[in-house]
């Protein structure tokens, strides 16, 4: 929610747009962007977890877990980086 919110005190002023126009707006970039970095994010996660990794390794009390994140977390930029550039290049987001 918080996101889509950015979004629309970004997107509604921008383009001058009436409330519901500026929310469907701010709802489709932030879905479509958050959706590709959680591809990413979540993948890394699995991959850590299911193959590289036991599940008793991968608990948040070691430290192996949050290097895993931080790898992951760079696989969602990864992932939601042609995205965003699609979303900006068809005026879906606005540059911020």
């Amino acid at each position: 929610m918080l996101g889509i919110a950015f979004q629309y005190f970004t997107i509604k002023p921008m383009r001058e747009v009436s409330m519901g126009e500026g929310l469907k707006a701010a709802v489709k970039a932030d879905t479509l962007s958050l959706t590709a970095w959680q591809v990413g994010m979540y993948g890394w996660m699995a991959i850590a977890l299911f193959i590289l990794f036991s599940p008793e390794t991968l608990r948040p009390n070691n430290p192996v877990f949050w290097f895993m994140m931080q790898i992951g977390m760079v696989c969602g930029f990864l992932t939601s980086y042609p995205v965003n550039w699609w979303l900006l290049s068809k005026k879906i987001k606005e540059v911020m």
